[in-house]
């Protein structure tokens, strides 16, 4: 009968660490992002959002934040929203505050919180719990400062619930 000393399975036990410490760094502790400028980068500065203007005519495309937010409710898995959710299409502009969103100033200053990332991240690739929070759906098209935006959001996984609820001002006002 062979014995395995210590000396002979410290290799074999530093080897399946090293391959456990790998697994958990690719399961994506950080968010897939696209055009989002890396910590450090020159950030773009901000804008005041002034919310004495309310001009929601003839922007003219000079405002930081232009989007056409198309809500929806999907029948496929036969829930009902969340009280208070609303179907319909709205137009918001930030810097100045604007459109015929419910509640610019607030979406505005959420925007202004969170920044673009809820808009152009990614989770086709990211680990996410596997629920389903909910029917409600939202297509958002436009812009946010330089970012061109075309994404949808839904509550199909823990990922898309969490990147639905940062914007959720924006979305369900």
């Amino acid at each position: 009968m062979r014995m395995h000393t210590f000396a002979t399975a410290l290799p074999t036990r530093l080897a399946a660490l090293a391959a456990l410490g790998l697994l958990i760094t690719a399961c994506g502790n950080e968010p897939a992002e696209v055009d989002v400028p890396a910590p450090g980068a020159d950030a773009p500065e901000e804008t005041d959002t002034d919310t004495t203007n309310e001009d929601t005519e003839g922007t003219d495309g000079d405002a930081a934040v232009e989007l056409v937010i198309e809500t929806s409710v999907s029948n496929e898995d036969g829930l009902t929203a969340e009280e208070g959710f609303e179907e319909g299409t709205w137009t918001l502009t930030c810097a100045p505050v604007g459109g015929d969103h419910p509640d610019p100033e607030a979406a505005c200053a959420e925007i202004d919180e969170v920044g673009g990332e809820p808009f152009v991240m990614d989770t086709t690739d990211m680990m996410c719990t596997m629920e389903v929070g909910g029917p409600e759906e939202a297509r958002v098209t436009g812009h946010v400062e330089d970012t061109e935006v075309d994404t949808e959001f839904n509550k199909r996984n823990g990922c898309e619930i969490d990147r639905f609820s940062q914007v959720e001002t924006v979305i369900n006002p």
